[in-house]
């Protein structure tokens, strides 16, 4: 339908500009009036003017050929008074478009209201809004004027969503062709517009500078949906890490689920901070880089710690606030209705170590970057729109004011997965080639789960890799591999996994080359006491699995230098099946400073303390502290990490079986070390001919030989090291002596003459 011009005019009142309506004199009424075919479905009067759609109504001081509107309304569609513009009556059939929803930004008319900042209720804005402008055409870009508690506020439609019930019930009722629709009648994807019921969700904004914070009111559409509806886990690559997640659900996301003003009547201000620590290779990125996925706020900033430092001076705090920055302006405009902004800050500890840790010679500049983002987490101007996600293999490095309520709160641990959690973890490394085919049946994935104890997640995706290389490498010719190969052919099986567990080795896995050599004789059990010993501990380590009430036990052995300590404690943690058994020893730590030393030891314990059991074996205690009987001199730093560490619990579910070594047992018993122990053991020497007898047929001597040389050994007291030292350098050939003078001579070379009557 053609348009009628007509000239702008101001509104009858001031009262009702700010209506959204705009007036026609009663003359006028005629030509604007709606067809009876329309009006009998409840049409209201409505014209078109520009892109906008009004409510119109008549005054009586209105003159006739003009039209009556508000300066925002003639602001907006850019005219001036008197200026002609053309009306276009506005009919349509579909008397059931409406708007779900809708979005709004608010400000103060007057300029000099923008100056302060004033708290609104985002409920009031709304109930003022539906108000005036319940039941009419709202389109994206107008304004509205209203009153609002005595001052004028212009409200601006920056966003909607169209609801068109009558298409909809056509659809249901298996409706869905196109066909037949009339000239005048709008489909629901062509809508630029709708109608304002009050059943529409109306989320407010502050405009840009308007000096406006928006408190309470419903949640936005972002919010209420926080979490995309396809989301899945397995899906995303992340496999036993269930309870971890629940943790993070319940403390970080489960708040934001209810409307902000919810919230704000419980004063539960949601969690700005999530940290994930735990061992490299666990997932603790990868579950950050997936709850980035899931989730339906901004696109997450990851940034990795060192990539914020910068030789210039004060950008590395600057990046900092640039992190910030489109968070900071999302709330000074929508306030709680804000969508939420993650950001993933990978190795944290390299730029969030404790403030005043560094060198003095440094710049100060890894303090000023700890300040900076303390300020931004909850500063003075707070904002709850954000969420912080850090990672770090070193907590014990992270400033305590950022750990603190407020700021990074919570604290999940992502540690090694557990039997069930391995298993599904495989499953997914193994989905792909167990859809194409590549998979035989013969692999048992729940064996491996049961036999990968201490595997990362990182370590179980690497042995799945080393696996399918065994299988690739069946088909390729190592003589001409250019030869074409099959590859419907390839197939992992069984054995395959098999040999990639003898390559690979966890991380926080039993350190068995380092165990075993220790062992290379073997244990030889020469008398009751060493049988006695071997029993002793096996209660022990049996007690550590089996009771809650002891979920630390530590044993010490004592005995002289080549009694067979060491190999009995490497036997005997061999022996317990303990998923992580480490040995603590000086010769690891050769050339280490002390501060280096007590590093090692103390990581040595926290790797101990992530493993559900662990066996710790602290060989040579007086070699570890730097003990020397001139002066007399050792290291009391050292000396004290080991106190500390011998009696530090570990954490809950966590258990520790401790076995020290030691020959000079005096020596601490006069540093208070000797008392740490639960336990102590005597490993004696080989004493007496039977005992002898027993390490020399152990050596492959004959009972004719061991008879030869009984006068030797009857009174012969020796640790069994050197006593296998000496039975093996007198069984080599040499002319003119027998074997009785080549035991002597050896003996008497290995300083054991002193030994013999």
């Amino acid at each position: 339908m053609s348009g009628v011009s007509f000239k702008a005019a101001s509104a009858p009142s001031t009262s009702l500009a700010k209506t959204n309506k705009i007036y026609f004199s009663p003359e006028d009424a005629e030509c604007l009036a709606v067809p009876e075919k329309y009006a009998s479905s409840g049409q209201k009067n409505l014209v078109k003017v520009g892109k906008f759609i009004y409510t119109w109504d008549t005054d009586k001081s209105i003159v006739r050929g003009t039209v009556g509107l508000g300066a925002i309304q003639r602001r907006q569609l850019n005219v001036s008074l008197n200026q002609a513009i053309e009306v276009v009556p506005y009919y349509t059939t579909s008397k059931c478009i409406f708007l779900s929803s809708l979005r709004l930004e608010v400000s103060f008319l007057s300029k000099s209201k923008r100056d302060i900042e004033i708290c609104l209720d985002a409920s009031e804005l709304e109930a003022t809004f539906k108000e005036v402008c319940v039941d009419q055409y709202l389109t994206i870009g107008q304004t509205v004027l209203s009153d609002f508690k005595g001052d004028s506020m212009i409200f601006t439609v920056t966003d909607l969503t169209v609801l068109d019930l009558k298409s909809i019930l056509t659809a249901e009722k298996g409706n869905h062709s196109k066909k037949g629709r009339k000239k005048d009648e709008v489909e629901c994807t062509d809508l630029k517009s709708g109608v304002l019921n009050k059943g529409t969700v109306v989320t407010v904004a502050s405009a840009a500078r308007s000096g406006i914070r928006i408190i309470g009111g419903a949640a936005s559409d972002q919010v209420a949906e926080l979490f995309k509806p396809d989301f899945d886990f397995e899906k995303l690559g992340i496999g036993g890490l269930s309870k971890e997640f629940g943790e993070i659900f319940r403390r970080a996301f489960a708040p934001r689920v209810f409307p902000p003003d919810v919230l704000s009547k419980l004063g539960v201000p949601p969690i700005k901070g999530i940290l994930l620590y735990g061992p490299p290779g666990t997932g603790k990125t990868l579950m950050a880089r997936c709850i980035g996925k899931m989730l339906n706020g901004k696109e997450p900033k990851v940034v990795n710690g060192p990539e914020i430092l910068n030789k210039y001076v004060g950008q590395s705090e600057e990046n900092i606030r640039e992190l910030f920055r489109e968070a900071e302006e999302d709330w000074a405009q929508y306030g709680v209705n804000s969508a939420l902004h993650i950001i993933v800050m990978d190795e944290l500890d390299a730029i969030c170590k404790t403030r005043g840790s560094r060198s003095q010679g440094g710049t100060g500049v890894g303090d000023s970057i700890v300040n900076q983002l303390l300020s931004k987490m909850d500063g003075y101007k707070q904002i709850d729109n954000i969420l912080i996600i850090g990672m770090t293999n070193r907590k014990d490095m992270i400033d305590e004011a950022l750990l603190r309520p407020g700021r990074m709160e919570v604290h999940v641990e992502i540690g090694l997965p557990d039997e069930q959690g391995r298993l599904h973890i495989l499953n997914i490394h193994t989905s792909k080639m167990k859809n194409s085919g590549y998979l035989d049946k013969s692999v048992d994935l729940e064996e491996i789960s049961r036999r990968t104890k201490n595997y990362s997640g990182a370590d179980l995706a690497g042995l799945v890799k080393n696996a399918a290389s065994y299988a690739i490498n069946r088909k390729v010719d190592m003589q001409n591999p250019t030869t074409p190969v099959d590859p419907e052919s390839v197939r992992l099986v069984q054995t395959d996994f098999e040999n990639a567990l003898m390559e690979m080795r966890p991380l926080f896995g039993v350190d068995e080359r380092e165990l075993s050599k220790n062992i290379g004789n073997g244990i030889i059990e020469y008398g009751p006491v060493i049988s006695r010993a071997l029993e002793q501990c096996k209660a022990f380590f049996e007690q550590v699995k089996n009771s809650s009430r002891t979920p630390l036990v530590s044993v010490l052995l004592e005995g002289t230098i080549g009694s067979g300590k060491t190999a009995l404690a490497s036997h005997i943690a061999l022996s317990s099946q303990f998923p992580y058994a480490k040995m603590v020893t000086s010769e690891d730590m050769l050339g280490y400073t002390e501060p280096q030393k007590v590093a090692h030891i103390s990581r040595i314990f926290e790797d101990a303390y992530r493993s559900p059991l662990s066996f710790v074996i602290v060989d040579e205690i007086e070699r570890l502290i730097e003990y020397v009987r001139i002066g007399p001199r050792f290291s009391n730093i050292i000396l004290q990490t080991l106190i500390v560490s011998l009696k530090k619990l570990p954490p809950a579910g966590r258990k520790l079986f401790v076995i020290g070594t030691t020959s000079k047992k005096e020596i601490l018993e006069d540093l208070d070390v000797l008392q740490l122990f639960d336990a102590r053991t005597a490993i004696p020497n080989v004493t007496g001919a039977e005992e002898v007898s027993k390490v020399l047929r152990f050596c492959d001597y004959s009972e004719r030989d061991i008879e030869s040389i009984r006068d030797q050994i009857a009174r012969l007291e020796i640790p069994v090291k050197k006593l296998i030292m000496v039975a093996e350098i007198a069984k080599q050939e040499e002319k003119n002596l027998s074997l009785p003078e080549k035991f002597a001579q050896g003996l008497w070379d290995y300083g054991a003459n002193s030994a013999v009557d």
